[in-house]
């Protein structure tokens, strides 16, 4: 089990961000090992913040990290004649299936569309044991808090509409959240602009 302690926490990786943060899956990632990701979160964890929808520091938070050894996720241009697939998709088993639009890196570097960016901006997005629980969730260590997934951008960016829905509506998979209209219409304008997930 990978986990670091500080004091009486520990941290670790969760299945679900070793599997979605790699390169080839559409999602931000790093260069970097787990261990020293998790030392990275360790090192700034008295820099956390408060995770979208939350009121204190207890149940999901973002740490922010140095982004040497990060990355954006791939995105590509809109570009006549790009070939854009779609396919129905589950992050994970239970969880409700959903259209995934994108482009395969292929395509994308055919049609001179890849965008492909080191990271500016880095949150760490860690979930209590208690929030991984909610919705008939699970824990893959018994750490305290684990790694859900990784934030690279260029600006600090909002939660894509789509994941907020999942815990605005508390479905599986998601944890609960109660977000403001106007943070769903920012969530909403903002990722319209951002281009096509490229994936492998």
């Amino acid at each position: 089990m990978l986990e670091l302690a500080i004091m009486t926490l520990s941290i670790g990786w969760s299945e679900f961000a070793r599997n979605n943060s790699t390169y080839g899956t559409g999602n931000s990632y790093s260069s970097l090992s787990e261990e020293q990701v998790v030392a990275l979160v360790v090192a700034n964890w008295n820099n956390r913040t408060l995770g979208t929808g939350e009121s204190s520091l207890d149940r999901k938070v973002l740490v922010p990290v140095p982004s040497f050894g990060f990355f954006c996720p791939p995105r590509a241009k809109l570009v006549a004649g790009l070939p854009v697939k779609a396919e129905v998709f589950t992050r994970q088993e239970g969880e409700d299936p959903y259209v995934q639009t994108y482009v395969t890196t292929e395509d994308a570097a055919k049609f001179n569309a890849l965008i492909e960016t080191t990271a500016k901006v880095v949150e760490i997005v860690c979930y209590s044991a208690e929030a991984l629980l909610e919705n008939g969730g699970t824990r893959t260590t018994q750490c305290d808090w684990e790694i859900v997934t990784i934030l690279c951008g260029l600006q600090r960016e909002p939660m894509t509409p789509l994941c907020m829905s999942r815990n605005f509506l508390e479905k599986t998979g998601g944890t609960k959240g109660i977000y403001t209209a106007q943070e769903f219409a920012e969530a909403i304008w903002y990722w319209s602009q951002q281009g096509i997930r490229v994936k492998s």
